[in-house]
């Protein structure tokens, strides 16, 4: 059984620009449990968010519209996950104007090197 590291890692992303909340670092990989963003401003804004896997980018929330006050959760229940491998990144970009938190659950793990070919 290989070591898991817990960890949760908050950020407020700055408004109008893409900001990285998390990089996998080399060696590991993270296993997203929970993602949870909140929009902290007075009216409704929007944000995306988005894993970027080499030069891919799959957006997960594309302009998602959060009412003021309003929170959305992303996993969270158990055997939910994303698995993001070394260089991964999670980004959120808020609307211009606005004030939003995100909140990152994951578990890291030492990576075995081993990769497999999905190519469909």
């Amino acid at each position: 059984m290989r070591p898991e590291t817990f960890y949760t890692i908050g950020a407020n992303p700055t408004a109008g620009s893409s900001n990285t909340i998390l990089t996998v670092p080399t060696g590991y990989e993270a296993r997203i449990t929970n993602v949870f963003v909140t929009n902290n401003t007075g009216s409704t804004k929007e944000f995306t968010a988005a894993w970027v896997s080499g030069s891919n980018t799959y957006n997960f929330a594309s302009a998602k519209s959060l009412n003021s006050k309003d929170f959305i959760e992303y996993g969270g229940e158990f055997g939910q996950f994303l698995i993001m491998d070394e260089g991964d990144t999670m980004t959120v970009t808020p609307e211009s104007g606005s004030t939003f938190v995100v909140i990152v659950s994951f578990i890291l793990l030492k990576h075995d090197g081993a990769k497999f070919d999905l190519t469909i």
